[in-house]
């Protein structure tokens, strides 16, 4: 919830959340940089940051950047939500698989972030979209194909194991259920080669404009004025997807993903303590 609104509901979340646990023995701190959050509390080694959410902050982006945030400096998250809908994001997020959209035989479909595909001759990879409105994008691991395929220098995209079953995943993009893309694995969307996509788009340097290339050939086919007018001409970028070992710096197992959050339902009464950090609060985790 941006504005105003969203402000004071944060405010008033961040409040409850810090008495509570105040109340509990620890010890309060309100950071004034806007790069902590609200507040932290600690507890002889027990340190947790406060995270309050308002409506329609519970996205993928969002959970993953502030678990990422605590994890860098050895903290839990308390994630604070006043209304339902929140709580029940929250938990269905953070649930199993967590921070997936779902996981089948250890292969993985992730949700989807902000950011784009950086190709290694510059600029972002795209798709051409002929039909009304935008395409559904999906990222998701899979067995096939186990020939070759674009991947990292570091990837052994070759290596099978006993079973013939590929030792590194394939990641395949896929657009409305057509796969547009398929990598060796999550490594190698670090700068992928062009030709791993079927278009990618540049803003020449020069007269700011955006050039589209083919990514078989760098054949140049669309020069448009900007982000709308490439639109326009059908070319969306793709989005990177939220791989969880990549946005939270590190690898955890489910069960150490569990233990670094926790969840607090606030409706500003006064309820009885809930096997909890707080008192006065709806706790729930998602194990």
């Amino acid at each position: 919830m941006p504005g105003p609104l969203g402000d004071a509901t944060r405010r008033d979340l961040t409040d409850a959340a810090a008495d509570r646990l105040a109340t509990e023995g620890f010890e309060v701190a309100r950071p004034e940089s806007g790069a902590e959050p609200p507040a932290v509390a600690t507890r002889g080694d027990d340190r947790i940051a406060v995270e309050p959410l308002a409506t329609g902050d519970a996205t993928p982006t969002v959970i993953i950047s502030r678990l990422g945030h605590a994890l860098d400096r050895d903290r839990r998250v308390l994630f604070v939500a006043r209304d339902a809908d929140t709580a029940t994001a929250v938990r269905d997020l953070l649930a199993e698989p967590p921070l997936l959209a779902a996981r089948r035989d250890g292969r993985r479909t992730f949700h989807l972030g902000p950011d784009r595909v950086p190709v290694a001759g510059g600029g972002y990879a795209c798709v051409r979209a002929d039909g009304l409105g935008e395409p559904t994008f999906a990222w998701r691991e899979t067995d096939t194909p186990a020939g070759p395929v674009p991947a990292h220098p570091d990837v052994d995209a070759a290596a099978v194991d006993d079973d013939g079953r590929p030792t590194v995943p394939r990641l395949v993009c896929e657009a409305d259920g057509e796969a547009v893309a398929v990598l060796a694995g999550v490594d190698s969307l670090r700068t992928p080669p062009d030709d791993a996509f079927p278009f990618a788009y540049r803003r020449d340097p020069d007269d700011k404009r955006f050039r589209v290339r083919r990514g078989d050939d760098g054949t140049v086919v669309e020069t448009v004025g900007g982000f709308a007018a490439l639109r326009e001409a059908g070319y969306l970028p793709i989005p990177m997807p939220l791989v969880p070992e990549h946005a939270l710096g590190r690898s955890l197992d489910d069960e150490a993903l569990a233990a670094a959050w926790d969840l607090s339902v606030i409706d500003g009464a006064d309820a009885e303590e809930v096997d909890g950090v707080d008192r006065g609060a709806e706790r729930d985790r998602d194990r």
